[in-house]
């Protein structure tokens, strides 16, 4: 009888991580997210946001009022103040196959300070959900106006 052996070896490609801020009004919620490149996407996922210089935000599906880093990668940051501008934020990835973290350069929220009332607007949402029995799942849906959104 034969026996087949197969082997499967991982060659790490570099890659670099980007931040990019997603509408930063007074009062309202910021959206950061980490930009992967397309050529690791669907290995590399956002395991933690860094406010420099060493507090750690993880995901969660509650959030702690003022951050909250949700399952997708998406930090938000909810009911800016011009003091939110002051601190750095970089995000942390990691490769599903070879374990290498990589953190992104450090950015930092520019705020505008919107005058009036903005209109809700969805930036970002789930448009279809695969999940296995027992198992949880996020549905994603963010909105950016002023005030802040309500979601139903």
């Amino acid at each position: 009888m034969q026996q087949l052996f197969l082997f499967f070896s991982v060659v790490g490609q570099a890659y670099k991580v980007d931040v990019e801020v997603l509408s930063a009004s007074r009062g309202c919620t910021a959206i950061l997210r980490c930009v992967v490149p397309t050529f690791v996407k669907e290995l590399v996922r956002v395991v933690s946001w860094v406010q420099e210089p060493a507090f750690y935000i993880y995901p969660s599906l509650q959030g702690d009022g003022k951050f909250h880093l949700l399952p997708t990668g998406e930090l938000l940051i909810h009911n800016l103040e011009y003091s939110d501008e002051y601190p750095t934020y970089r995000c942390r990835t990691m490769h599903r196959l070879t374990r290498q973290v990589v953190v992104s350069s450090a950015t930092k929220v520019r705020i505008s300070d919107q005058r009036g009332i903005v209109a809700p607007s969805i930036v970002e949402h789930t448009a279809h959900v695969s999940v296995a029995q027992d198992e949880g799942a996020v549905l994603l849906c963010i909105a950016q106006g002023c005030p802040a959104t309500e979601y139903r």
